[in-house]
Order: structure tokens, then C-alpha cells, then sequence
């Protein structure tokens, strides 16, 4: 069921805006019962003879009084309180008992009381939700996580107020106590699941809410065991208490609202949110990645603009080294080839003048010769 929840979180969103906009128009159509202390009236608590019992008694006011807005609710130990929508003068209504009963206590309650009342409910109720949106806005620091929030709570108020108006549940000073209390149950789950998702780092996003999914269920269903045994106690061993019955029942139907609120509405938001932000990060990133293997391909042609200008630097270098070289190489062939030819010269030069000497010597030699020649032949 998780799985199909976390796949279909998009769709799920509208569900619990559905049950709230059909409660608003319940709300607008059928309306929701007032209690005497907001609507105005008469509230009185009688101690009951013996002679006569709770419905008698409502029968008997309703043909004294003339009325049939009236309410007659057992408190126990043959006690009961009267409800009257009309304000009745004291005198009148007990002249309408005729000593059937003891006037207890008896409470007139103008529109004035109940117009304050029913002013100190709406600011109670806003001052509520502001402060709880400026701290769950300081918590997170978030837009989406606190509206979410805020919505859910919302969401809560608005199908509690349907099945009242359904169950024809009054509002009262209890009920409004009721849906305040309500407001604490839907931001204490609200919170649990927005801090699990944004800010745990452990695991994955469907663990997480998974963890806190039940660990909200289990806190809820507590609550709402707890809540049905008061009412089931509340309504069969003590229908007196009508204000317990009251509260018990606002806060069943709004606890199951808060389920719907929280676990579909409210994490389907936070689910699209955070995919919403890793898409983002992700095109952050590509783009960044994008610039820096831009630069990277920039800087590497630069580098190898510089380690071809480099080379061409080295080229033209080499090239002024080998024709320096060259030069010199010439200049130290050319001396080269000139003290070659100098040798050349001067060893033919030196062969020259040795050939001469040998032809003078055989010059000098020839003529020794004759001159020798000669004197044998004079001598002889």
C-alpha cells in the first residue's frame, strides 16, 4: 500500500482538498448547530421529583413555553439541564415546572455574550494558525514545507466541522476546545513527517517516510482508540456528559481526517517538492558541469595554443641554434679547407723544393761525375 501511495503521490493530493471542499458545502448548506452559550438563551439545571420523569418534563415546558427549542440532557443522580433557545425570564420558567422539579441554577445568555463568545472563537482560531505558520516557517525555512503544513491543519479543521454539521454535533465552548486540540494533533504529525523527509539524511526519501508514516499512524490510531472508548463510555454509561461525547467525537472525525490530510495530502506535496529540488540540484549541476568542461576546454586550448606557440618558439630557436651552428660549421669547414689548402700548398711547395734539390743534386752529381771523367782521362 506504501508503494501505491508513493507512486501515486501527485494524484493523491486531491482526496483530502475533495473531503474539505464537500464539508464546506455541507457546511453551507446544512449548517452547524450552536450551543446556548453561543447562540444565546436560557440554560438551566434542575434536581427532577420523583413523580415525574426527563421526557415528561420536556413535554410539560414545551406546552408551558410554547417552544420547541428545547433540550433537556441527563447529568445523573436525577439531575438534568435545560437548554432553551429563547430567553426566558426566570419567574416564567419556573412557573412553567409547577414543582415538578428544583431550579438549581438559572443562566440567561443575551446576543451580546454570545457575539463576544463567538469573536474570542475567531480570534482564537486565527491567532492559532499564525503562530503555528510563523514556527513552522522559523523550523524549516521553507515556503512549500510550512504552506503544506498550514494546509493539511486547514484541511483537519474543515472536515471536523463537516461531520459535525453531519452528526449534528453543536459547537460549543467544548467543541471549540475540541478543534484547537485537533489543530496540535494535525501539526504535531505534520511536523513528524516534514522534519523525517528534510531533515534526516539517512536512507532514501521512501524510507524515511515510510519510518515516519509509522510512526505517525501508530500516535494517530492511539488517539483514536482512545477518543472512541470515551465517546462509547460517554454515551452508554454516563449520557449526562455530553461535553465529553462532544469532544471525544470532534476529535475522532478529525483524527481520521489528519490521516487523510497528512499521509496523502502532505506527503505528496513534500514527495514532488524534493523531487522538484533534486531535479533542480541536478540541472544545477549539469549546467555547472557544462561550464566547467566549457572552461576546461577553453583552458585546454589555450594550453595547447600555448605548447604549440611554445614549440613554434622552440622550432624557430632550433632552427637560429642549426643555422648558427651551420654558420660556424661552415666557417670551421671553410678554415678547414683553408689550412688544407695552406697544408696542400705548403706540402707541395715542400715536394716542389725537394725535387728541385733532388735535380740539383743530380745536376751537381752528373757534373762531379764528369769532372771526374775528365781527370781519369787527362791522368791517364
Amino acid at each position: 500500500m506504501f508503494d501505491k501511495i508513493m507512486e501515486n503521490h501527485k494524484a493523491l493530493i486531491v482526496i483530502p482538498i475533495i473531503l474539505a471542499l464537500l464539508s464546506l458545502a455541507l457546511i453551507s448548506f446544512n449548517g452547524i448547530e450552536q450551543g446556548v452559550e453561543l447562540k444565546g438563551g436560557s440554560l438551566a439545571e434542575l434536581q427532577l421529583a420523583d413523580s415525574i420523569s426527563q421526557s415528561d418534563l420536556e413535554q410539560q415546558l414545551t406546552q408551558e413555553l410554547h417552544t420547541n427549542n428545547i433540550k433537556v440532557t441527563s447529568n445523573g443522580d436525577n439531575k438534568v439541564t435545560v437548554e432553551l433557545e429563547n430567553n426566558v425570564n426566570s419567574s416564567t420558567f419556573t412557573s412553567a415546572i409547577n414543582g415538578k422539579a428544583k431550579v438549581i441554577s438559572y443562566n440567561e445568555i443575551g446576543p451580546v455574550l454570545s457575539e463576544e463568545a463567538m469573536g474570542q472563537i475567531y480570534i482564537a482560531m486565527i491567532f492559532a494558525f499564525l503562530f503555528m505558520a510563523i514556527t513552522v516557517f522559523i523550523v524549516f525555512r521553507e515556503p512549500v514545507p510550512s504552506v503544506a503544513i498550514i494546509l493539511a491543519a486547514l484541511c483537519d479543521i474543515l472536515i471536523a466541522l463537516g461531520g459535525m454539521s453531519l452528526l449534528h454535533i453543536p459547537l460549543s465552548i467544548a467543541s471549540v476546545g475540541a478543534l484547537l486540540m485537533l489543530i496540535g494533533y494535525s501539526v504535531d504529525t505534520d511536523i513528524l513527517l516534514t522534519t523525517r523527509l528534510l531533515k534526516r539524511r539517512e536512507g532514501t526519501v521512501n524510507e524515511r517516510a515510510r519510518n515516519a508514516m509509522h510512526t505517525g499512524l501508530t500516535m494517530s490510531f492511539a488517539a483514536i482508540a482512545a477518543m472512541a472508548i470515551l465517546y462509547l463510555v460517554t454515551v452508554i454509561i454516563m449520557p449526562e456528559a455530553t461535553t465529553l461525547s462532544n469532544i471525544s467525537a470532534v476529535l475522532v472525525i478529525g483524527l481520521i481526517g489528519d490521516i487523510l490530510s497528512t499521509w496523502l495530502m502532505n506527503l505528496g506535496i513534500l514527495k514532488t517538492y524534493i523531487d522538484w529540488k533534486h531535479e533542480k540540484k541536478h540541472e544545477k549541476y549539469n549546467i555547472s558541469s557544462d561550464a566547467s568542461k566549457s572552461q576546461n576546454k577553453k583552458a585546454s586550448k589555450k594550453e595547447e595554443t600555448k605548447e604549440k606557440s611554445s614549440l613554434r618558439d622552440r622550432i624557430k630557436s632550433k632552427s637560429s641554434d642549426d643555422e648558427e651552428k651551420g654558420s660556424s660549421k661552415d666557417k670551421d669547414s671553410s678554415k678547414d679547407e683553408d689550412s688544407s689548402n695552406d697544408e696542400k700548398e705548403s706540402s707541395e711547395n715542400k715536394s716542389n723544393k725537394s725535387s728541385k734539390s733532388k735535380k740539383s743534386n743530380k745536376k751537381g752529381n752528373k757534373r762531379k761525375n764528369k769532372k771526374s771523367r775528365k781527370k781519369e782521362k787527362g791522368g791517364k
